[in-house]
Parts: C-alpha cells; structure tokens; sequence
C-alpha cells in the first residue's frame, strides 16, 4: 500500500492575509461591542419607578442651558418638593403643556427611594418626574 502525501497549499497571498486579518478584526470588534450595545439600550430607561401622588400648585415653564433639555416645566406642590419634567418639550409645545395643569392632585413616576411607606415624596429639593397624570378622585 502506498501512501501519498498530501498535496501542498500554494502560499497565501498578501490579498488574503489582510482580508483574513479583516476578518478576524471585524468579528472581535462585534464580539467587544455586544455587551456594550446591550447594556447601553437601556441605558436611558428609567427603572425601579412608582406612582406618587402630589397636589400640584403651580406650574411654570423655564428655558435651559442644557441642549438635550432646552425647556423644563416646574411644578410647585403643596406636599412634595419641586417637581421637574423636561420629557419631549419643545419651543412649540411646552406652554401649552403648561396651560394643561390645574391645581390638583397629580400622580407622578417618580423613582421609589424617593418614595414614603406612606406614599409621600421625600429626600430632595427638586425632583425630576418621568410621567404625570391627574390622581383618581377618590369618593368620600
């Protein structure tokens, strides 16, 4: 029985070289990437939030410096800290947002260290909410 030997691979070229190190690059580099990619998905996403109930005072409108939030509203309340929202205001929409608020009970989503066992808002000065709606009348 004879045994050949197997045939010999003709040399890579430089070509092939750099788009195996291309490659190889590419893929560590997703590799590197995926973790980051799914820790900075939510990374703007609050999370660990609740339901606080405040009676809204007055509400009032601010420019900013900030360029990512050019406009807050700031709601003064009877029983919680100065309450501060700046979710998807614009020069076109903020006062008519503003005109929106009555004094009244307002539940806001806030997040739950800052809650009381009692529901009360506690621990800041200003405190920014992520959501607002009017509090359910509640029947007497």
């Amino acid at each position: 029985m004879t045994h050949t030997q197997p045939e010999a691979r003709p040399p890579k070229t430089w070509r092939q070289r750099l788009m195996l190190g291309l490659t190889v690059f590419l893929f560590l580099w997703m590799f590197a990437l995926l973790p980051l990619s799914c820790v900075s998905m939510g990374a703007e996403q609050p999370v660990d939030l609740r339901w606080a109930t405040c009676h809204i005072t007055e509400a009032t409108a601010e420019h900013t410096d900030d360029e990512e939030h050019p406009w807050r509203i700031v709601l003064e309340s009877a029983d919680c800290p100065t309450l501060i929202y700046t979710d998807g205001l614009t020069d076109d929409n903020v006062d008519a947002l503003v005109s929106t608020f009555e004094q009244a009970p307002y539940e806001v989503w806030v997040h739950e260290s800052a809650i009381d066992a009692d529901g009360g808002i506690r621990y800041a000065q200003e405190l920014k909410i992520h959501s607002y709606r009017p509090a359910p009348e509640i029947a007497s």
